[in-house]
């Protein structure tokens, strides 16, 4: 353009900002594309550091051997997801990082499209699919190391989506969606069944959208939802004890004190985790609409009492399940399917307050940017540093050069390693041989066919002082394969000072190849 004196000049920041604020305020799909893009850039900043594997994705790299209806204490359709992708592609860590992040762009969307249902204005729901990057439990938290909390926010923004499609509409589809999200959630996370049924509390307290709940489509609902669960389901009927130990030792704490004292406890841990969800989106909206949001907190009308009423009966089913399970510690990823509607429904208030919500997406342009590339930062950060700073991540460990070194020696045909973050990175390191975790072997896997020698058993060796190998070998016992002696591999962390080294011990069970 021309600048005062007739002389051409390129366009500034603010025409830039200008011309991305029009273009995504077109609505939801230039969002998704936009979102898109900052998905692929954050599976480039994953593939860019070192393939050595976080615990989740050591967990699901391990589980993508073997297709089960339950894996432990979390449900397994973020496993079945993965197991599909590697099924496709064989194991690497553009597989492992794939779903997470298709899963997170499918959230992104369909809580736009959740939005579309209740306001079609392109700029309203463009503010809306773009404010999810407030919350940091959906831009922060997935790029260090969430698999099933992230399936479990993609089935929460199909399940509002199902939900207002079903209020406003009453079509077939409606009832479908609701079923697929009700399934899918329930085999994500067992937390989000509470969430249909708050649901259900509140859709029943509006006299009009009753009917919907007696609509004969509702069995449309439950058939499918049931479908789904149902292979899960009878799994978790034999297996009751290992799926629930491991989810509710993570909500006691050790040595937490009894009675009163415990549920106040608790309840206060639920108070701190509800005011870490929302708080940042909260203080946005509010310093950037000042007096409407003040006006906001009285203002609303159907739309706004049924999802502050299916929040408020969610949070309370979670009070019941401390006094019931006897919790002490409730995180804000425990939230994420009761909480992930309050972003929309701030702006619904801030909307029926009369705020421009629809147009002032360019002011919150700067806001979205600066937290896309702030939640990129963390963990190449803490990787790459981690020579300058003491504290490595797991990503930093070596395991690629001391697969190495291993496969100098010869390919096994089995591996045992002694850890469930372990076996998952032998298995990636070592593409198409049978990894067994020690702690947590599956029966019946390998087939008895694969049982055979040479055998690596592989563990981190921490420990200098002589003695047996701290290692469970007893899922191999039974093929009488002699042991050689333990050894040991040592090589310094990956962007280290040099000195620090992660130390392997190995031996080979029938001789090496």
């Amino acid at each position: 353009m021309d600048g005062r004196n007739g002389v051409a000049h390129a366009p500034g920041k603010s025409e830039h900002a200008g011309r991305l604020s029009t273009f995504l305020s077109a609505g939801l799909w230039p969002v998704a594309l936009f979102l898109g893009v900052y998905c692929v850039l954050s599976i480039a900043v994953r593939l860019l550091l070192p393939n050595s594997l976080t615990l989740d994705e050591a967990e699901q790299s391990l589980f993508s051997q073997y297709w089960l209806a339950g894996y432990g204490p979390q449900p397994p359709f973020y496993n079945w997801a993965q197991n599909a992708v590697v099924s496709l592609t064989g194991i690497s860590l553009f597989a492992l990082t794939l779903p997470k992040f298709a899963m997170l762009l499918l959230a992104y969307v369909f809580f736009g499209l959740a939005a579309r249902e209740l306001d079609r204005r392109p700029g309203f729901v463009a503010m809306a699919t773009l404010s999810l990057l407030t919350l940091p439990q959906v831009s922060y938290m997935p790029q260090q190391d969430l698999t099933h909390t992230v399936a479990v926010l993609m089935a929460t923004s199909l399940f509002l989506y199902g939900l207002f499609r079903t209020l406003m509409r009453g079509d077939w589809q409606g009832y479908v969606i609701l079923g697929l999200a009700i399934g899918i959630g329930s085999i994500s996370k067992y937390n989000f069944v509470l969430l249909p049924v708050a649901t259900i509390v509140a859709v029943f307290a509006d006299r009009e959208w009753r009917a919907r709940l007696f609509d004969p489509r509702v069995l449309s609902t439950a058939v499918i939802s049931v479908l789904i669960v149902l292979p899960h389901a009878l799994w978790l009927a034999g297996n009751l004890d290992l799926a629930s130990d491991g989810t509710i030792g993570k909500m006691v704490e050790a040595n937490a004190p009894q009675g009163i004292a415990r549920v106040a406890r608790a309840v206060g841990s639920l108070a701190l985790a509800c005011v870490a969800f929302g708080a940042l989106t909260t203080v946005i909206l509010a310093i950037a609409f000042k007096r409407d949001f003040r006006q906001s907190l009285r203002a609303g009308d159907r739309f706004t009492r049924l999802l502050g009423l299916i929040m408020m009966v969610s949070l309370l089913g979670v009070i019941f399940v401390i006094l019931v399970a006897g919790t002490t510690k409730i995180t804000e990823r425990w939230l994420d399917p009761y909480l992930l509607v309050l972003p929309l429904y701030l702006l619904l208030k801030l909307d029926r307050a009369g705020a421009d919500i629809a147009g002032s997406l360019r002011r919150f342009l700067g806001v979205f940017l600066a937290i896309m590339v702030v939640t990129l930062i963390p963990l190449p950060g803490k990787t790459l540093t981690g020579g300058l700073t003491g504290s490595y991540t797991r990503i930093n460990y070596p395991f690629a050069s001391l697969v190495e070194a291993l496969k100098a020696e010869g390919r096994p045909a089995l591996i045992v390693a002694a850890g469930m973050h372990l076996a998952g990175n032998m298995r990636l390191q070592f593409p198409g041989v049978p990894v067994i975790n020690s702690e947590q072997p599956i029966p019946g896997f390998p087939s008895a066919d694969a049982m055979k020698g040479p055998i690596l058993a592989v563990w981190i060796d921490n420990n200098a002082a002589p003695g047996p190998p701290p290692i469970d070998l007893s899922s191999v016992e039974g093929l009488g394969l002699p042991a050689s002696s333990p050894q040991s591999l040592a090589f310094p962390y990956y962007y280290g000072d040099g000195r620090m080294e992660l130390r392997l011990g190995y031996l080979w069970l029938g001789g090496r190849p």
